[in-house]
């Protein structure tokens, strides 16, 4: 058992390496370095932020808004995105997602035309919305793009990030280029841009102190989520790390460590490489997942590519889900049900009901680990931990309805991927 948890699979991969923490030291003595090797994400002008939701409040407060302005946004989502939006005066209007692509549903958003003053589109999971339904939806409303899980995802050959009049990125530490915290925004308006450049000037520069605590937990977080040690420490942790919010990214009004745009500038240089081992395995882990009867599997929207940021899968419902993920822990093979709370999380917000499919979804989601540094054989093994693990819980439950259960919920669709 103990030599077993010495070759766990952790949920995220975390490849903050050794040079990228030299980097980050050095960073703590240096200037802000310019953004210089994003260009990748295409020639919009570039802001650095203290993260990607302050990035969503800074966009939206240069927007110049009226007070109180009404901003659609997909229920399932990270919170933190309904938080902005209050933080920068203005109200979230929650529609609901497509069933198969787990992305804002330009129907629902067509429904709530007239409800809302600007929209906020999310490409969660590396999964690009339908962004011409969306922009047709939106009319003439500023469209914002949360692309923080889709760098280099694309639709129709158009970046996630260029449609819209601005996006935003995101380098915390579970994201595509975990630098340990910080933002990007690319704006598409010259007169956004340039409210926005005065805005940014105006933050307030983070303490020497909290930029070196910060290196040195990323530094901790990297070691502990190797596959060594994730099994002896990494997993273990996960329970006062999460309550503790240790190295979450900030909604305030504090500029971006020098450290962390440091390490994304250097993770920048390497970024379409890992793109293309990850979207290996993904399509890797589809193939080996195929024939599953009764589980919806992340398979690109038509005209897309997805740089497959995370692996998401649905299940039955929230008793599948848990078992699955217990069972596949038994095999040292960890998932997260990342996002399962944004549903009561949003009721702070304002939500009160209407979206079923993202209340559908956010009971039964699991994401099963698909970075770009697992090999072949641990991708073998994280598709025969979700099988074996699925089968034994449905061999249990012998009473379970197998056909017939998607009509539970309006709209939601069921088919063998």
């Amino acid at each position: 058992m103990l030599t077993a948890r010495f070759n766990s699979i952790p949920r995220f991969g975390l490849p903050y390496t050794a040079s990228d923490f030299a980097a980050a030291l050095r960073a703590l003595t240096s200037d802000l370095p310019r953004p210089h090797t994003f260009g990748l994400l295409g020639a919009s002008p570039k802001f650095w932020t203290g993260s990607g939701r302050q990035a969503l409040r800074l966009i939206l407060t240069a927007l110049q808004l009226p007070s109180a302005s009404s901003v659609a946004l997909p229920l399932f989502a990270d919170p933190s995105l309904a938080a902005a939006i209050v933080a920068a005066g203005h109200v979230p209007v929650f529609v609901d997602i497509e069933p198969e692509f787990l992305t804002i549903c330009p129907e629902s958003l067509n429904a709530a035309r007239g409800k809302f003053d600007a929209v906020v589109v999310v490409n969660l999971f590396g999964h690009l919305a339908d962004m011409p339904g969306v922009l047709s939806a939106a009319d003439s409303t500023p469209t914002i793009v949360d692309a923080a899980h889709a760098p280099l995802s694309s639709f129709c050959s158009v970046q996630a990030g260029d449609f819209g009049v601005a996006s935003f990125y995101s380098f915390a530490s579970t994201k595509y280029w975990p630098a340990g915290g910080g933002g990007l925004a690319v704006v598409h308006d010259s007169t956004v841009a340039s409210r926005l450049d005065g805005l940014i000037r105006s933050l307030s520069a983070p303490s020497p102190l909290q930029e070196l605590r910060n290196v040195l937990m990323q530094g901790a977080k990297s070691i502990v989520f190797s596959k060594r040690l994730y099994g002896i420490f990494g997993r273990p942790m996960r329970r006062w790390t999460d309550e503790w919010a240790l190295l979450e990214p900030r909604l305030d009004q504090v500029a971006i460590q020098r450290s962390y745009a440091a390490v994304a500038c250097r993770q920048a240089l390497r970024f379409a490489w890992r793109v293309e081992y990850q979207r290996a395995n993904s399509l890797r882990l589809l193939s080996l997942l195929a024939d599953t009867e009764d589980v919806v599997l992340p398979k690109e929207r038509p005209g897309a590519r997805y740089n497959y940021h995370l692996f998401p899968v649905l299940v039955r419902d929230r008793m599948e889900r848990d078992a699955v993920m217990s069972g596949m822990w038994s095999y040292h093979v960890d998932t997260s049900k990342i996002y399962s709370g944004a549903i009561e999380e949003c009721r702070r917000f304002g939500y009160t009901g209407g979206c079923p499919i993202s209340e559908s979804v956010a009971s039964r989601l699991i994401t099963l680990p698909n970075h770009a540094s697992l090999t072949g054989s641990d991708i073998d093994r994280v598709a025969d931990a979700f099988l074996c693990s699925l089968r034994a819980w449905r061999s249990s439950q012998r009473n379970y309805p197998v056909h017939g259960f998607g009509a539970r919920v309006p709209g939601l669709i069921w088919r063998q991927t």
